[in-house]
């Protein structure tokens, strides 16, 4: 009966413990923010989980995550009219998987393929 009574206080404890903030860390000179990281956890504990890079037009330039401090999951980049320019994908700080370059009008224009951080193949599709 006393676990059923604290389990709302301890779901609450919960959800801040885990919850992310966000921090402008610079800003444009019109004032729309540059860098925006996305922090986890509170004090010393805290842990960079997410970092957004802005235009001074207001659109993502890019945004990419991170897991134990180093660069994790898929880091995508934009042109500044909002179509996507590159996707990387990222396993513990080291370049890993297909790498994609888009051209201005969104379509794939080469595949670089990393195993280890190392360019193993490279697919240019803008001879087809």
């Amino acid at each position: 009966m006393k676990f059923r009574a604290a389990l709302p206080l301890l779901a609450a404890f919960l959800l801040v413990a885990c919850s992310t903030h966000k921090f402008v860390a610079s800003s444009h000179p019109n004032g729309k923010p540059e860098v925006v990281i996305y922090m986890k956890g509170e004090g010393d504990e805290a842990e960079k989980v997410m970092e957004k890079v802005y235009y001074p037009n207001g659109q993502l330039e890019y945004v990419g995550r991170f897991e134990k401090g180093v660069e994790h999951g898929e880091w995508l980049y934009y042109y500044e009219n909002g179509t996507k320019k590159y996707l990387e994908t990222w396993v513990n700080g080291v370049e890993q998987g297909i790498h994609l370059d888009y051209s201005p009008d969104g379509q794939v224009y080469r595949e670089l393929h990393y195993e280890k951080g190392k360019v193993v193949k490279e697919v240019d599709r803008s001879k087809n």
